[in-house]
């Protein structure tokens, strides 16, 4: 007949708690042990005693409490200064990989959860195998473009803005029939609207000067090729961050919402120099500086009657 869990020999009770501090990540109350291994909390205690003794060095068992409940948990010093991760990090790095994944190649969506496993098993952490696999986040794109044919573009783009390397650029632009060469500096890659595009300077034959913003949309690029040549300034520079992309000058512009679409707008930033003025009627006013009119024209026309653009100030 088996032995009931209170009659257990202090040795069981001693494993059983070792394991699950090893194989389950996160607080293991107190209360929620004694109950478990049925002894008393000062029982659990000095079983937790037992256990960091013979733990050595490289791991300790961090103890606390959280609402008047004391609670333990096995932290490897090892891993956290090889890895420099906590759980907790862990999983809003997969939250991250989520949020991408519709917008990654398959093959590199891939090897972020095979990381992300690796770091989730090496921490410890049984609910981080699950934060890897199994995402807790997800988007419906309604359209998405695949990036895999265009890695060789995004890799040369990546290495010429960390050497600032001045490129030449051959790019086909919406409703072109026939693609351009230009001189580029790249500054940085950026995502919006599930489309990754590259920002910069265009510059002039011959000079190593920045001329004109401008941004390429990554998958229009046929080819980048460094020309040998490096520039010196900064060609992400743009201190604030306006209302769409970088294809103009910028423009300061005004649009009336009405009261129906007021929560929407107030809740969020449409550049970092935005004003909201008030209305009695529930009404605002956003007031935003914008470097490409034709992304705020179709922002605002996707309100229908519940917006307008009042005057460009």
């Amino acid at each position: 007949m088996p032995r009931k869990q209170s009659d257990a020999l202090p040795r069981d009770k001693l494993l059983t708690l070792y394991q699950r501090l090893t194989l389950a990540g996160g607080k293991h109350f107190q209360a929620d042990i004694a109950r478990d291994l049925g002894c008393s909390p000062q029982t659990v205690s000095r079983l937790i005693a037992v256990i960091e003794r013979h733990l050595g060095k490289d791991a300790e068992i961090e103890s606390g409490l959280e609402e008047r409940r004391r609670f333990y948990r096995l932290r490897s010093k090892a891993q956290a200064h090889a890895l420099g991760f906590s759980f907790e990090e862990v999983h809003f790095l997969a939250v991250c990989r989520d949020l991408a994944a519709p917008h990654l190649p398959q093959g590199v969506a891939e090897r972020i959860d095979r990381t992300l496993t690796s770091l989730a098993l090496q921490l410890a952490e049984s609910q981080g195998h699950r934060a890897a696999r199994d995402p807790v986040l997800g988007i419906r794109p309604k359209g998405f473009i695949d990036y895999a044919p265009h890695l060789p573009t995004i890799a040369r783009l990546r290495m010429a803005i960390e050497r600032r390397q001045v490129c030449r650029v051959i790019y086909k632009a919406t409703g072109r029939g026939q693609a351009q060469p230009y001189r580029y500096a790249p500054g940085r890659i950026l995502a919006m609207s599930g489309t990754l595009y590259a920002e910069g300077y265009r510059l002039e034959e011959g000079s190593l000067l920045k001329d004109r913003p401008t941004t390429f949309s990554l998958h229009r690029i046929i080819d980048v090729t460094p020309t040998g040549e490096y520039f010196s300034f900064d060609a992400g520079d743009e201190d604030a961050r306006s209302f769409g992309l970088v294809w103009h000058q910028p423009k300061r512009i005004r649009i009336r919402i009405a009261s129906e679409a007021a929560d929407y707008v107030r809740d969020r930033i449409w550049s970092d120099d935005q004003l909201i003025e008030d209305h009695p009627d529930g009404s605002i006013t956003l007031s935003v500086t914008t470097t490409s009119e034709r992304e705020l024209n179709t922002w605002v026309r996707g309100f229908g009657d519940l917006a307008m653009i009042v005057d460009p100030l």
